[in-house]
């Protein structure tokens, strides 16, 4: 359902009798989309190579910018824990859409996951949880308008778990199986 608030404006002279009423369509840009930051595992050891995923659900009739748009309008995600060395994120692909008058533009739409691969620092020993933070960038737009860029800072805490003590694999739709 697209989530669109309906706001009323009178125009015109209002004291003449004159006044006209006309209906605009306010996009809801604070519940448009929603995020989440899910893990492959349900704990961390030392050394563990595991990744980390935003999750996205953007309703119909909004879209975020994919990673190679300019700034500030393109999605981007920032790792922010020193007890974990993070690599590339790996970006869903996008859907090339034209909008009317602006051009060509690479899109998110629907459910979306971006996974980003880290690797747990050796020091993590003396930790008993691990928290993570990810910092994502995003601008939220429908074909015609747009909010202003933000951002949010999506948390998570992993317990730790000892050396060769047994982790599950989590989120199996979001995260390959490790072979």
């Amino acid at each position: 359902m697209t989530s669109l608030t309906r706001a009323l404006f009178f125009t015109g002279p209002l004291f003449t009798g004159a006044a006209f009423a006309q209906t605009i369509e306010v996009p809801d840009w604070e519940n448009s989309v929603r995020f989440q930051l899910v893990a492959s595992q349900d704990g961390a050891r030392p050394g563990d190579r595991l990744e980390l995923a935003i999750v996205a659900e953007i309703d119909p009739g909004y879209h975020l910018y994919g990673p190679e748009e300019r700034k500030p309008s393109r999605t981007e995600v920032l790792v922010q824990e020193d007890l974990v060395r993070s690599e590339e994120p790996v970006f869903p692909p996008v859907v090339t859409r034209d909008l009317a008058g602006l051009g060509k533009y690479d899109l998110y739409e629907g459910k979306i996951a971006i996974r980003i691969p880290v690797t747990v620092e050796e020091t993590l020993l003396l930790r008993r949880e691990l928290p993570i933070d990810v910092r994502v960038n995003y601008q939220v737009c429908t074909d015609s308008a747009c909010s202003a860029p933000t951002h949010k800072v999506l948390s998570l805490v992993l317990p730790v778990v000892g050396e060769g003590a047994p982790v599950r694999s989590t989120y199996p739709d979001i995260f390959r199986s490790k072979e």
